[in-house]
């Protein structure tokens, strides 16, 4: 069983489509480049949810192969901007294709399928690695703050909420993919650290990406003992929505936690700001509430409803989100396909 089911796959379908075409603008391999330049003319467009749609082997060809150079590849001379770059398209590769071709030959091959979430947790630790030195490079206390060897804290700006986010994602997919790897399990709390202060910079980022994110990894989170709350009703930053926590009576009027208050209560508040942040168009919102949080409380009716009113969606509007969009109906129907192995 994945740590993740989907963290943070579905948050980061949306940021593909404008990464894969400015990596090919790399030119690593001139022969390959062509190929998707020469299929986006032909087709009249560059969008790459038309690409994904019309070849998605192409797509998948082309991140396989850069995203292994770039494995193999001697990083301790990489500029900082290669390095965040190099990190975020190895976490895009390994979840937008080999995670995802893991889970569903898992099913098929069990032995075959434990071999691929092994390959994706190559590429989740060297993006680990490569966006902690980014990190590193711009902010030599980054480290400390982190596994909090010292209380001093980090001067973040805004514009670093890119790269906070994508190395949260690296966690997570390092920590998913290791099957329950204690090595790797150990470094969860470090998702909802980076997540955190990300929130704190830019909360309704890329429409919406980080609530997206904490609609599963918030599921993580189990009860914690009534001294780790403060009087206002704060525990690792979650207590985010002012009248509303007070409205659905999930602290009493000292602040503390109520003893009902679960993790799921913690996700369907980020589902709900995560619909408002996209105002509604981000259809992968959806799909990562059923996966995560539908399926934890076996609720199967709303589960179907929710991932048929993905299925049949038809919206349009805004173009970042056409990938993202393209992308959870597919995993919808995957997964709307296995409700009778995930209810019971």
């Amino acid at each position: 069983m994945q740590i993740f089911s989907s963290i943070p796959r579905i948050a980061i379908i949306k940021l593909i489509e404008s990464k894969i075409l400015s990596v090919i603008k790399i030119n690593t391999d001139y022969i390959f480049s062509s190929i998707i330049i020469v299929f986006c003319v032909l087709n009249q467009s560059c969008s790459t949810a038309s690409i994904l749609k019309t070849s998605p082997k192409t797509v998948e060809s082309f991140m396989m192969k850069r995203s292994n150079t770039i494995l193999n590849k001697d990083y301790s001379n990489l500029s900082s901007d290669k390095l965040l770059k190099h990190s975020i398209l190895l976490t895009m590769t390994g979840f937008g294709f080999v995670m995802e071709n893991a889970e569903k030959t898992l099913d098929e091959d069990y032995q075959k399928g434990l071999e691929l979430y092994k390959n994706a947790n190559m590429y989740f630790e060297k993006a680990v690695l490569l966006c902690n030195k980014y990190l590193m490079n711009k902010y030599p206390d980054f480290d400390d703050w982190l596994t909090e060897k010292s209380y001093k804290e980090v001067e973040f700006v805004k514009e670093d909420v890119e790269s906070l986010y994508w190395l949260a994602a690296a966690y997570g997919g390092a920590v998913s993919s290791s099957q329950g790897n204690p090595q790797w399990v150990i470094h969860l709390p470090k998702v909802g650290k980076l997540i955190e202060k990300a929130l704190e910079l830019h909360p309704t980022w890329n429409y919406g990406s980080l609530y997206s994110v904490m609609i599963s990894y918030a599921t993580t989170l189990s009860d914690r003992p009534e001294k780790d709350w403060d009087m206002d009703g704060y525990i690792g930053g979650y207590n985010r929505f002012g009248k509303e926590t007070e409205v659905n009576s999930y602290y009493n009027k000292n602040g503390v936690r109520e003893s009902e208050y679960i993790g799921v209560d913690i996700s369907t508040n980020y589902y709900k700001l995560a619909l408002k942040a996209s105002n509604g168009m981000d259809l992968s919102t959806h799909v990562s509430y059923a996966e995560n949080v539908l399926v934890l409380k076996q609720n199967r009716s709303e589960f179907i409803q929710l991932l048929d009113l993905v299925i049949e969606s038809n919206k349009k509007g805004i173009k970042e989100l056409e990938l993202g969009n393209y992308m959870a109906k597919q995993r919808a129907q995957w997964l709307r396909n296995k409700t009778e192995e995930l209810f019971y």
